[in-house]
C-alpha cells in the first residue's frame, strides 16, 4: 500500500483541482493566484522572494502571478522609501473579496472531500499531512 501513497496523492490532487478549477475561473483567478492572496492576506507588505519562499514557488513564477493579479487589481506593488531597489506587495480590495470567494468555494468542495469523516478521524488527517509536509520539507503547514 505504501509504495501507491504517490498514486493515491496525485489522484487525489487532480481530483480536488478538478472540483476546484470551474468556481476559480467563475471567481476570475487563474493557478497560483488563490495561494498568494490568501498569503498576502496574512502576511500583507511583504516582498516577492518572500511570497516564493513561503507558498515553494520558483522566483520568476512568482513574478509572472504577480504581474497578472497587479493587472487584475488583486495586488498593487509599492516601492517603500527604505527599500529603493525592493518592491513590496500587498492585497487590494478586490483581492481581498476574490480570496473570500475563493475561501467559501474551498469550504464547501472540503465538506464534500471529507463527507464521512468524524471529527478524530479529520485532526488526524490533518495531523498525517502536517507531518508528511514537513518530512518533505522541513517546514510546517501554515
Amino acid at each position: 500500500m505504501e509504495a501507491e501513497l504517490h498514486l493515491a496523492l496525485i489522484r487525489t490532487f487532480h481530483a480536488q483541482k478538478n472540483k476546484t478549477r470551474p468556481g476559480m475561473t467563475e471567481i476570475g483567478l487563474t493557478p497560483g493566484q488563490p495561494k498568494v492572496l490568501r498569503y498576502l492576506s496574512r502576511h500583507n507588505c511583504c516582498m516577492q522572494k518572500e511570497i516564493a519562499e513561503a507558498l515553494d514557488i520558483e522566483p520568476a513564477t512568482v513574478s509572472q502571478i504577480l504581474n497578472n493579479m497587479t493587472q487584475a487589481g488583486l495586488v498593487r506593488k509599492s516601492e517603500p522609501a527604505e527599500r529603493r531597489r525592493a518592491e513590496s506587495v500587498s492585497i487590494t480590495e478586490k483581492g481581498r473579496d476574490c480570496l473570500e470567494k475563493w475561501v467559501q468555494l474551498c469550504d464547501r468542495i472540503d465538506e464534500i472531500s471529507l463527507a464521512g469523516f468524524t471529527p478524530e478521524e479529520r485532526r488526524q488527517f490533518f495531523d498525517y499531512f502536517g507531518r508528511m509536509y514537513r518530512n518533505l520539507t522541513g517546514k510546517s503547514l501554515e
